[in-house]
């Protein structure tokens, strides 16, 4: 296993590789399939629609012109 670093050398930075960890390329297809499904069922779209709200707060926000700043 690899990490790549940035090592200085004379003429600026410069990349170079030292044994470390790196991550397997089919990482995804390793995960239990109860965890799978509890992050597709359950946690994703909590935070989509964490986010969307979000979102829609924001859009409120800028069509009535509203700050959240407290004014001084």
């Amino acid at each position: 296993m690899e990490v790549v670093k940035n090592a200085k050398n004379g003429n600026g930075a410069a990349l170079e590789r030292q044994p470390g960890f790196t991550r397997p390329v089919g990482l995804g297809r390793r995960l239990d399939q109860a965890l799978k499904s509890l992050l597709d069922n359950v946690i994703i779209p909590a935070l989509v629609r964490e986010y969307l709200a979000e979102i829609e707060q924001q859009n409120r926000l800028a069509t009535t012109g509203v700050s959240e700043l407290p004014s001084d």
